[in-house]
């Protein structure tokens, strides 16, 4: 009996350690490949902002601090781990939400609302993605790609705009419209005299 209780002993160190040991393993192979997800994310995070644009576009988005912010957190890359890919993921989310409600008044129309909606989107998706417990990487990398898109997007959306602008108006297109305001005023001032006659008081006619 007294051998009994050593035995009994070993068995229990025995088997706790081969737990640990497989706890050890097995949290090795969970940094091991969150590892590698940080270095895929690394290498493929690279957010391109066009240079080549119009000074119109130049200088409205300079002065638009929100658009500012937002580049300046997505052109900054983490170096030291998938969590501070994760924290700049939710930061860049944040900013994004205020870009479609404070776009510059001469490219504030429905199209570029449009395009910075599709923009936050694909950034919530991101945000969401990256803080799952089990990383879909190709998943991940997919939607950088797609969130490149939709800067580009946004960028061409812009042009599109101020090209509409210096579109130059057909010979005559001028004189039409001061015509047509003339026309309308003429016709205007002939149905006020036509109220005004129809509202004077009519002579009594005599017996």
């Amino acid at each position: 009996m007294r051998y009994l209780v050593p035995i009994f002993f070993l068995f229990i160190g025995f088997t706790s350690c081969n737990d640990f040991s497989e706890q050890n393993e097995e949290s090795i192979k969970i940094n091991q490949k969150r590892d590698a997800v940080f270095k895929s994310i690394s290498k493929k995070w690279l957010f391109v902002f066009p240079e080549n644009t119009n000074s119109e576009i130049k200088e409205t988005i300079s002065n638009w601090n929100e658009w500012q912010q937002f580049k300046r957190e997505l052109e900054e890359k983490p170096k030291t781990s998938l969590l501070a890919f994760q924290m700049k993921v939710k930061n860049v989310s944040k900013k994004s939400d205020s870009l479609s409600l404070t776009v510059p008044e001469n490219f504030n129309i429905p199209q570029v609302r449009s395009r910075l909606v599709t923009l936050n989107t694909k950034i919530k998706s991101l945000d969401t993605y990256i803080h799952l417990g089990e990383i879909p990487e190709k998943r991940i990398l997919t939607l950088i790609t797609e969130i490149n898109e939709e800067i580009k997007g946004v960028y061409t959306q812009w042009d599109e705009v101020v090209i509409k602008k210096a579109i130059p108006k057909e010979i005559g297109e001028d004189d039409m419209i001061r015509a047509l305001d003339t026309t309308r005023l003429a016709n205007k001032k002939f149905q006020d005299e036509i109220i005004e006659n129809e509202n004077k008081p009519k002579p009594e006619l005599e017996e």
